[in-house]
């Protein structure tokens, strides 16, 4: 039986370089650094600070303002405009009817009734039905019954020919209260502007307290 041939190691060279050598790394220069005493890292974390907005630029003076701007500060110029208009339309008018408060009391107070309370409220008389009453008065007997007699001027003051309204009197007592009253008609049932009309009334045996006598024109109602 012949000898076998006894095997030689051949070395073989590691595709992943030498090995490790194992235990402890004594190369410092392959060692992470020790932690600080108070567990932080030896070195810190760099920070990252994000810096503000800048500022809006401020628009160079001279050029125009955008379109939108310039649109918007028109409108508003447009609008100030209309209400100043407004507010000075509103004073004039209020201002003339003033004037015409004051200046036509009598045609406003025929136009609108109402208006003679307020022009009363103010001291001021004023001529509802357009026509002025002038009227005197006399005590007579006619076989010895007294009688008061009444006659009397009916002026029309406007500038157009009105119908004559009726005239109304009556008695009243010493204390103002009425006692009595009745109505006549004119003499005239109309008048032009600025005629003049007359009436005449009598009362034959008079309330024996009748102190005072009342002539005025008979209201619609009256």
């Amino acid at each position: 039986m012949a000898p076998q041939p006894i095997p030689i190691p051949v070395p073989v060279e590691d595709p992943l370089g030498p090995a490790m050598p194992s235990g402890p790394v004594t190369d410092r220069s392959r060692m992470l650094p020790a932690p600080s005493s108070s567990g932080a890292l030896a070195e810190p974390l760099p920070r990252f600070d994000i810096p503000p907005p800048p500022p809006p630029r401020p628009m160079p003076t001279g050029m125009p303002p955008p379109p939108q701007a310039a649109a918007t500060a028109t409108r508003r110029q447009h609008a100030r405009s209309r209400s100043m208009l407004l507010m000075m339309a509103g004073g004039a008018t209020f201002v003339g009817a003033l004037l015409l408060f004051f200046t036509l009391p009598n045609e406003i107070a025929r136009i609108w009734p109402g208006a003679a309370s307020i022009y009363g409220a103010l001291g001021m008389d004023v001529n509802v039905v357009g026509f002025k009453i002038i009227a005197t008065q006399k005590n007579e007997l006619n076989n010895s019954v007294p009688v008061i007699a009444i006659s009397g001027q009916i002026i029309n003051e406007t500038d157009r020919e009105l119908d004559v309204p009726k005239v109304r009197l009556a008695v009243r007592d010493q204390a103002g209260k009425e006692i009595y009253h009745w109505t006549v008609l004119a003499d005239q049932s109309r008048l032009g502007p600025r005629q003049q009309g007359t009436f005449s009334a009598r009362l034959e045996s008079p309330p024996s307290d009748a102190v005072d006598l009342e002539v005025r024109f008979a209201k619609v109602d009256e």
